[in-house]
């Protein structure tokens, strides 16, 4: 036992030389002296050198895994920067080492907030008589009342900005809101998030969690309305479970039947109440509740020993891994009996599944069915089904693409190409287009 103690010792301590010697190493690497390059002004930004009489670019100063990209025709006597991304010449305005067109040299006003103490590198400028974000112009936006107030949120005398592309009509000056990220604003009764109002309820809104917010009517998962969870009695339980007063969730998904008065998380994927046990949300149909302890839960997580096959969209059994026999990635056999993705296939047995393509097993067809990647292929014929490519197929009367049918192709002059994909257009129907590189 000693011996493998100072086995164990002398391991950590080879490892730890090692990492010791990698970040010596990049750190020298990394330095700006090691490729003859010195920073303008290291204090405002490491992004900006000088280097064998040229002006160079290096992202964050990571020279040994990025490296430096010369600015053409920057003028290494007078260039100067202005925050850590913005710098300027004698002839230009630079952002991220790029030119900003339209803005001058001779004229730049850095714009900082008074909601934002650290807004020091902003991403905003303004220069002859525009105003720019990250070195894109805000179209419109009046420069002598604009005014940065934190994340992507900026404001002038008649509209709140997020970015460059979104502006509210301004009803009164916006306001951080207590907890939130910068994602988050006041303006006026309104909440918005990334640019969207989300809420008229700014007097009761109240920020959870990174995740979730809330007003007198909503609960919300980044910004977006979660359906069927309630604010009354919300709770988040463990990072995968949260419940309301209603019901319990995995993620944001209800679990259908919980009784959150009693719901108990045993681990990430085992939670049980008084009613049913519950496997990554889904009811457990083989076993019961008072079956399984905490320990019976770990057990049941190790997928290499137990798995899980759906008997339809929310119940699933639980069954040792060795006795299940994949067909598919999508299909499988228990028991001589044929089980989808998400629901067992009623009167189907293993022999009634026949793979088309054994290389990538995604065409398969069951009884009068072509299914794709266990996805039906509505119409398809099984009898004149052919497999063009691994997302193209075709039967006597229409050509496929993955699991949709095109509109605008006929399979008796199709022709294929590397090249082709389809797209959904505005009516739901896929059509066939040609990437262009």
């Amino acid at each position: 036992m000693e011996i493998l103690m100072w086995i164990g010792i002398v391991l950590l301590v080879i490892f730890i030389i090692f990492i010791i010697v990698v970040a010596a190493f990049s750190f020298y690497v990394s330095s700006p002296s090691m490729h003859n390059a010195t920073a303008y002004n290291r204090k405002v930004s490491n992004q900006y050198y000088r280097q064998d009489g040229k002006v160079v670019f290096v992202r964050n100063g990571n020279f040994f895994q990025i490296g430096g990209k010369e600015i053409e025709g920057a003028d290494s006597d007078t260039f100067e920067v202005i925050d850590q991304s913005y710098a300027k010449d004698i002839n230009n305005v630079y952002f991220n080492g790029k030119s900003v067109v339209g803005a001058s040299p001779s004229s730049v006003k850095f714009v900082k907030s008074e909601l934002n103490a650290n807004s020091a590198n902003s991403g905003y400028l303004i220069s002859n008589d525009k105003v720019f974000c990250y070195g894109d112009v805000i179209e419109g936006a009046e420069p002598t009342t604009f005014v940065y107030l934190h994340g992507l949120y900026s404001m002038d005398k008649d509209y709140l900005y997020y970015y460059i592309d979104i502006k509210i009509p301004l009803k009164s000056t916006p306001a951080a809101i207590s907890n939130a990220n910068e994602h988050y604003i006041r303006h006026k009764e309104q909440v918005i998030y990334q640019g969207q109002v989300i809420s008229n309820e700014a007097n009761s809104f109240k920020i959870i969690s990174d995740e979730y917010s809330t007003d007198t009517f909503h609960i919300y998962s980044y910004g977006e309305i979660v359906e069927e969870m309630v604010p009354d009695g919300f709770t988040i339980i463990s990072p995968y479970y949260r419940k309301d007063k209603n019901q319990a969730y995995y993620f944001n998904t209800p679990i259908l039947k919980s009784d959150p008065n009693t719901f108990k998380v045993l681990n990430d994927t085992i939670s049980k109440d008084q009613r049913n046990l519950y496997y990554r949300g889904n009811v457990v149909e083989n076993k019961k509740p008072s079956e399984v302890s905490r320990s019976d839960a770990d057990e049941l997580e190790k997928i290499w020993k137990w798995d899980s096959l759906h008997l339809d969209a929310t119940t699933v059994i639980l069954v040792p891994s060795d006795d299940i026999e994949k067909i598919t990635n999508d299909f499988y056999v228990y028991n001589n009996e044929v089980y989808g993705r998400n629901k067992k296939l009623e009167n189907v047995k293993p022999e009634d599944v026949i793979v088309f393509d054994r290389s990538e097993n995604a065409f398969v067809r069951i009884s009068n069915q072509v299914f794709y990647h266990g996805t039906a292929m509505n119409g398809a014929d099984p009898e004149s089904f052919t497999i063009i490519s691994d997302r193209f197929s075709k039967d006597a009367n229409h050509v496929y693409w993955r699991e949709h049918r095109l509109v605008d192709t006929e399979p008796s002059t199709f022709k294929y190409d590397d090249n082709l994909y389809a797209d959904e257009n505005e009516a739901g129907e896929y059509c066939l287009k040609v990437a262009e590189y």
